[in-house]
């Protein structure tokens, strides 16, 4: 037994496992699969429908405090997808 108590068996099992669903192309994997590229699609085009716009309005506009929004946009563009993410989690 490892520290996390799971065993090595246990890993090879489930490795073996996914390969086996993988390689019939299970329907249950499949759904998944299709429902996972779905919804990463519509974030990716709701992500691009809000972004696009504003940040060619922060590039091609002048306005006051423009330099401090950049400074907050770069920053904010640093951040791992995790972090957001939980933070995102957390507020809900």
């Amino acid at each position: 037994m490892h520290a996390n108590g799971a065993s090595v068996n246990d890993f090879a099992s489930a490795f073996f496992t996914a390969i086996d669903l993988i390689s019939r192309f299970d329907l249950d994997l499949r759904e998944i699969i299709f429902l996972s590229i779905k919804v990463s699609l519509t974030a990716s085009a709701g992500a691009f429908a809000i972004g696009a716009p504003l940040g060619t309005a922060l590039a091609v506009y002048r306005f006051p405090a423009r330099g401090a929004l950049v400074i907050v946009v770069n920053a904010l563009l640093g951040l791992p997808p995790v972090v957001v993410g939980l933070a995102i989690y957390l507020l809900m």
